[in-house]
C-alpha cells in the first residue's frame, strides 16, 4: 500500500466561493478516490487562507469585523465539502485551528538562519498578495487582476530564497520534484534561471489591522500571508509536535501532492519547497497545475466582475 497526501490550496475568504473553485476541489476529489479505488492509503486536505490582507479589507468595505466577516465566508467554503460530496478527510483554518499557529511559529524559528530584516519599495498587488517588478506587469497593470498594484514601502523581514536556486532547479530538472504539465515545469525553471530575489514574509501589523500571526519575537510585524498560508500543508499533520500524521505523511516515503491553479505557481513550485530545503523537511513530490474556468475570456473570481 503507497500512502498519497493530496491537498488543495487554501483560497482567500475575501467573497464566497465561486465556481472556479469547485474545479480544484473536483480534481483532488477525483485523484483521492482513484487512489483509494488503487489500494493506497489516502488523505485528502483542504481549508482556507483567514489571515491575508484581502480579507482585512474586504471586511472593512463591507462594515463587518473582520473575525465576523472571515467566519462567514470560511463556512460557505467548508459548506463545499458536502454540495459537491467530496471525500476531504481534514479541512484547515489558518485563524481557527489550533494546530496553526504553533506550526507557523515553529516552521519561522526553523528558517531563521535564512531570515533578516530590510527596507523594500516595490509594487504590490492586494489581489496576488504579491510584490512585482515594472517587467513583470502588463501595461503598468498586474497580468493576473488587471489593476495597478500600490507602491509600497516597508521594513519587513524577508527569505532568503536567492540561497536555494542551485538546490531547487536540481530537484526540479531530476524529477525528485514532478510538475505537470511540462509546459508549467519549464516554466518554473526559466523563473530560477532569470535569478532568484529573496521575497517578504512579513508586515507591518498596523498595515494588517493587528490581523495575522505575529512574527515570532517581533510583534510589531504580522507574518505574509504566503509564509504563513502555505505551511498549512504541515501544520494540520500535527507538525509542532511531530506527530503521528506527520511522521506518517510528511516524513514517510509516501507522495506529497499539491493541486493549484497556474496563478499560484511560483509559490508552490519555488517559495514553498525553498522554504522546506530552509527548514529542514522533504519536499512535496508533485505539483499538478490546473488552468482557470473563463467566462468571455476573463478567469472567474471573488475579486473580478467576472464570477
Amino acid at each position: 500500500m503507497t500512502a498519497a497526501y493530496i491537498t488543495t490550496t487554501i483560497p482567500y475568504v475575501n467573497a464566497r466561493p465561486h465556481i472556479g473553485h469547485a474545479l480544484e476541489l473536483v480534481q483532488a476529489d477525483v485523484l483521492a478516490r482513484y487512489r483509494r479505488v488503487r489500494g493506497d492509503d489516502v488523505r485528502f486536505q483542504s481549508g482556507t487562507d483567514d489571515n491575508s490582507l484581502k480579507n482585512v479589507l474586504a471586511a472593512e468595505a463591507a462594515g463587518v469585523g473582520v473575525r465576523e466577516f472571515v467566519d462567514r465566508n470560511a463556512r460557505a467554503f467548508l459548506a463545499l465539502g458536502g454540495a459537491l460530496s467530496l471525500s476531504v478527510d481534514d479541512f484547515i483554518r489558518t485563524s481557527h485551528d489550533p494546530r496553526h499557529r504553533p506550526g507557523v511559529e515553529r516552521f519561522w524559528r526553523a528558517c531563521a538562519d535564512d531570515l533578516y530584516q530590510k527596507r523594500y519599495e516595490g509594487l504590490y498587488c492586494t489581489g496576488c498578495e504579491q510584490f512585482y517588478t515594472p517587467a513583470e506587469l502588463r501595461d503598468g497593470r498586474c497580468p493576473e487582476h488587471d489593476t495597478e498594484p500600490q507602491q509600497v514601502s516597508e521594513e519587513n523581514w524577508f527569505f532568503r530564497l536567492s540561497r536555494y536556486a542551485g538546490p531547487l532547479r536540481e530537484a526540479i530538472s531530476t524529477g525528485r520534484l514532478r510538475i505537470e504539465p511540462a509546459g508549467r515545469r519549464n516554466e518554473v525553471l526559466a523563473f530560477i534561471d532569470a535569478g532568484l530575489a529573496d521575497f517578504s514574509v512579513s508586515r507591518p501589523a498596523t498595515r494588517a489591522d493587528g490581523w495575522g500571526i505575529p512574527v515570532p519575537g517581533d510583534p510589531g510585524q504580522v507574518i505574509y500571508v504566503w509564509f504563513d498560508a502555505l505551511c498549512n500543508y504541515v501544520t494540520a499533520l500535527d507538525y509542532p509536535d511531530e506527530g503521528e500524521a506527520f511522521r506518517r505523511w510528511w516524513l514517510g516515503d509516501g507522495d506529497r501532492i499539491h493541486l493549484l491553479g497556474k496563478g499560484v505557481l511560483r509559490f508552490h513550485a519555488v517559495y514553498w519547497p525553498a522554504m522546506l530545503l530552509s527548514s529542514g523537511l522533504p519536499l512535496p513530490t508533485a505539483v499538478f497545475v490546473h488552468d482557470y474556468l473563463t467566462a468571455g475570456g476573463r478567469k472567474i473570481s471573488k475579486s473580478a466582475a467576472v464570477r
